[in-house]
């Protein structure tokens, strides 16, 4: 077995590969359970003002990942600024779900209409948004040690 690390330009393009599922999950996917999810974007009890709001998070969402995924696609080495970017406007959205986590009592507020747990504790919302943090952080990590390494 190869327990050696792989050569640093290996570990920078995985790194933004891990950075580009990420946006992808937290920004992309995330936009679209809520545009067809009946409980969201669709819920007729919904007022319209309500949905508005929502609105302006899915695309604010959508808008900064698609900008993230640019970022992280033309990064070098040499421009490692364009991951710290991509990887600050990731961690920037993620953190507004966390703090409205936190905050949701306060609000009245829940993580799902249906009450829908993962392994009888877990909000699948709450699952969606650590993976995503997490393949972001693991990315960016390994952009970082190049970058550490250069």
């Amino acid at each position: 077995m190869n327990t050696t690390r792989p050569p640093s330009s290996k570990r920078f393009f995985i790194g933004k590969a891990l950075c580009v599922v990420s946006a992808i999950t937290y920004g992309l996917l995330t936009a679209a359970i809520d545009a067809v999810d009946p409980h969201h974007l669709q819920n007729p009890s919904w007022p319209g003002h309500a949905k508005l709001h929502l609105l302006w998070l899915i695309c604010g969402g959508a808008i900064g990942a698609l900008c993230s995924i640019y970022l992280f696609l033309t990064a070098t080495p040499q421009t490692m600024a364009k991951v710290r970017t991509g990887a600050l406007i990731g961690a920037i959205h993620m953190s507004g779900f966390f703090v409205a986590a936190l905050l949701k009592p306060v609000a009245g507020a829940e993580f799902d209409a249906d009450g829908r747990v993962l392994f009888g504790f877990l909000p699948p919302a709450v699952l969606h948004l650590s993976v995503s943090a997490s393949l972001l952080f693991a990315g960016f990590s390994l952009c970082k040690q190049q970058e550490v390494m250069s």
